[in-house]
């Protein structure tokens, strides 16, 4: 039976659980000395954390301190960007024991170092050091320095272009050059090598090269789903941008310095040939609170929130703003939402330097500033509002979307459960979900499509939450 559009529309505004109620910072650790990086072998409950100074913490999942890693005090050039950069697990970790980090040398100059764990496993040997590689560096910024194993296997590794400002010698176009690109490694020798499959072996730039026109890469990871890769790249003086490559394409040239965002940089016009791959998505310096830098993190795809699955997150080192951006390969534009909100302590962030992400792929925000990290969690009554005791649709993301977007929701009795979509006369066009659920958060993707798996034309929809303890509505803008 049709349902009247008034009451469909008093059921929404009645219904609609603000997006505030779903997640919440949890304080998991403090008293950190400039914290960069929070990684997790795969498959380990412990939290490593690198502190730019030179010192790999390892904690329990819980903040427990079981004590100091590695100490790499004494080989490090610290202060400004040098220091402790990047620490990556090897994938058969839980066997090998090996470990990779990089940071500037007391020359100034980058490594890439191997080591492996010791009896104790809360002990690296300090011994056991393998330099992989040496990169020398020109100035003494842009060094970038993430470290992260794709899921192809081998080691990705982010250099900035060498420093200064404007990239004066172009070494990020320069492709006898390392510095500006993103290199994937084989790691398991006693030098880094070329990793088989590289875009440009046996053509003008090395065969290190996986991608080029980076500025400053700050960080890039990998959807662990779906393998897309993620970079953010800090900008000079007015744009910072996010680049998205589909799972195992290589070989993109990301545009700097010719361009900053989607921008002709040097030149200052007719700067792009049809060649470079532009962000997906860029913001602006400036405003209140005041942009500089940008904090790149991972998508989402832990299991204690439904409703961040498939977004990616990101920061502003300078604003503390945080902001969930979700895509889709072949999927139209970006959809960007500002989470600042629901992801701020009380008193906010000093600086947010990084994301972290442990073995479950649940995610940690980094204070540089302050020295502490923060899980993100579902918001529960310790952490942020009380989760309702009726039923509840969360925003979906993207919103509008093409083609597809995701919608969260609250179950707060184990039962039967109905989520229907509706046009605006009130005709049910899709069942998204008909059958028994668990109490609990849940998430559902909806197409755009109708139950025929014909394409229903743009406009504004309706979402319809059905339990045994009563009904939700969401808006829902599809565009074509």
């Amino acid at each position: 039976m049709a349902i009247a559009v008034p009451a469909l529309c008093a059921l929404l505004l009645a219904g609609a659980t603000p997006s505030a109620a779903q997640y919440a910072p949890s304080l998991v650790l403090s008293g950190l000395d400039q914290p960069v990086r929070l990684v997790a072998p795969p498959g380990d409950d412990r939290l490593f954390v690198v502190e730019q100074p030179g010192r790999i913490r390892v904690f329990d999942r819980d903040g427990g301190d079981r004590g100091l890693f590695l100490d790499l005090t004494g080989n490090i050039s610290q202060g400004g960007e040098r220091g402790l950069l990047g620490l990556a697990f090897a994938p058969d970790y839980a066997t090998s024991g090996r470990f990779f980090v990089d940071f500037t040398d007391l020359a100034g100059d980058t490594r890439l170092v191997r080591y492996s764990v010791s009896g104790d496993p809360d002990r690296a040997n300090a011994a056991s050091a393998d330099t992989l590689l040496t990169v020398d560096q020109p100035y003494g910024n842009h060094n970038g320095g993430h470290l992260e194993f794709g899921p192809d296997g081998w080691l990705y590794f982010g250099l900035g272009d060498g420093g200064s400002g404007g990239d004066p010698e172009n070494r990020a176009q320069d492709g006898q050059s390392l510095l500006g690109k993103l290199l994937r490694l084989d790691v398991s020798g006693p030098v880094a090598l070329p990793a088989p499959g590289n875009p440009f072996v046996g053509t003008a730039p090395r065969d290190e090269i996986w991608a080029l026109g980076l500025r400053n890469p700050w960080c890039f990871s990998f959807d662990r789903l779906t393998g897309d890769l993620y970079i953010a790249d800090v900008g000079q003086g007015v744009r910072e941008e996010i680049d998205i490559a589909a799972a195992g394409a290589g070989g993109q040239n990301y545009g700097w310095r010719l361009m900053e965002g989607n921008a002709c940089f040097n030149p200052a016009s007719g700067c792009n040939d049809g060649s470079l791959t532009l962000p997906v998505h860029q913001y602006t310096h400036g405003g209140t609170p005041f942009r500089c830098s940008i904090s790149g993190g991972y998508v989402y795809r832990g299991s204690a929130i439904a409703g961040l699955q498939g977004t990616y997150l990101f920061a502003d080192y300078c604003s503390g703003q945080v902001w969930g951006l979700r895509w889709t390969a072949g999927g139209g534009p970006a959809s960007v939402t500002e989470l600042t909100a629901m992801l701020s302590p009380a008193g906010g962030y000093a600086s947010i330097s990084a994301f972290g992400q442990d073995a479950d792929g649940e995610l940690y925000i980094l204070d540089y500033g302050n020295g502490k990290a923060y899980r993100i969690v579902a918001a529960t009554s310790g952490e942020g509002p009380p989760l309702p005791s009726r039923p509840w649709l969360g925003q979906n993301l993207p919103n509008p979307f093409n083609p597809s977007t995701l919608i969260p929701f609250h179950v707060p009795s184990s039962g039967d459960v109905s989520l229907t979509v509706h046009d605006l006369a009130g005709r049910r066009v899709r069942t998204l979900v008909d059958g028994p659920l668990d109490a609990g958060e849940h998430a559902v993707a909806w197409d755009g499509r109708a139950a025929s798996a014909e394409d229903l034309p743009g406009g504004v929809y309706l979402a319809r939450l059905t339990t045994m303890d009563g009904t939700s509505l969401r808006k829902l803008v599809l565009v074509r």
